[in-house]
């Protein structure tokens, strides 16, 4: 199992000129709300409480860029989805996530989650033609596998990703059991070994 020494929030954000500036690879976890992220990045680090995890959809409103190594920064962005949250205020938190995407060099991957219980949202699918659209390195994980039977995850991944309209394979992970995990930090890593190696 892959052991992390370091990991620590680095930098909150609210808007670009707030951004690190360095040129560590950055890897956006992003999806609706309560599907996992925040989980999802504690299990990736090997900590219980980096990331607060809360019961309450919609908790994160800032884009939080955590140290991880020297080499990562792991950036948790606000969830999408959530009703109880003003259209005005959700507009705002869209334009400051799109205008993130698009334009960080120092974006590695977009993970995007997706709940492998249910057919995809209708955000869910708008989020990921508009990666789609703008070219971005998405990989797609399917959180909360450990809710599935071993026998209904590939039924389950196969509606996912027949819901989203996507080519690419969709990667089961669970937080719980940490299943996944190794798998994703292979990706992330073949990744930027890849950047990194000269032509």
């Amino acid at each position: 199992m892959r052991d992390i020494v370091h990991a620590e929030l680095g930098v909150t954000a609210v808007r670009p000129d707030q951004f690190p500036t360095s040129d560590r690879a950055e890897v956006a976890f992003v999806g609706r709300s309560n599907v996992g992220k925040s989980s999802m990045i504690n299990t990736m680090v090997n900590r219980k409480s980096l990331v607060r995890t809360s019961q309450n959809p919609g908790k994160t409103r800032t884009i939080n860029f955590f140290e991880v190594e020297k080499d990562w920064y792991f950036v948790d962005l606000p969830g999408y989805g959530y009703a109880k949250i003003s259209r005005s205020e959700s507009e705002k938190w869209g334009a400051m996530v799109e205008g993130y995407l698009k334009n960080r060099p120092q974006m590695l991957a977009i993970v995007l989650l997706l709940d492998i219980r249910h057919e995809p949202t209708k955000n869910d699918k708008m989020l990921y033609d508009w990666c789609c659209h703008y070219n971005l390195p998405t990989l797609l994980v399917a959180t909360k596998s450990d809710k599935l039977k071993r026998s209904q995850l590939q039924k389950h991944t196969a509606m996912v990703r027949r819901g989203l309209g996507a080519k690419e394979q969709i990667m089961p992970f669970s937080s719980l059991s940490r299943a996944g995990r190794e798998e994703l930090w292979t990706v992330l890593e073949e990744r930027l070994a890849n950047l990194r190696s000269p032509e």
